[in-house]
């Protein structure tokens, strides 16, 4: 399970999102954790990043479907 607190600004509020990820998948638990230490980076940003990535393949394939070019 990956945990992540956030802390968020708008129009002068601060304000905390915490949200929690489970993952069922074992070896992508302990493969994040491999990786996490290779490269000393922590779970979480490896996290951020991959979701982060997934979301501009999605725009970039609905961009296709839609007919827009870049």
């Amino acid at each position: 399970m990956v945990s992540e607190n956030r802390c968020t600004s708008s129009m002068g509020n601060e304000t905390e999102e915490n949200f929690t990820v489970q993952l069922t998948n074992p070896m992508l638990y302990d493969r994040l954790h491999i990786l996490s230490a290779e490269y000393s980076v922590s779970v979480e940003y490896l996290i951020n990043e991959a979701v982060k990535r997934m979301i501009n393949d999605v725009d970039f394939v609905r961009s296709l479907r839609n007919g827009k070019q870049d």
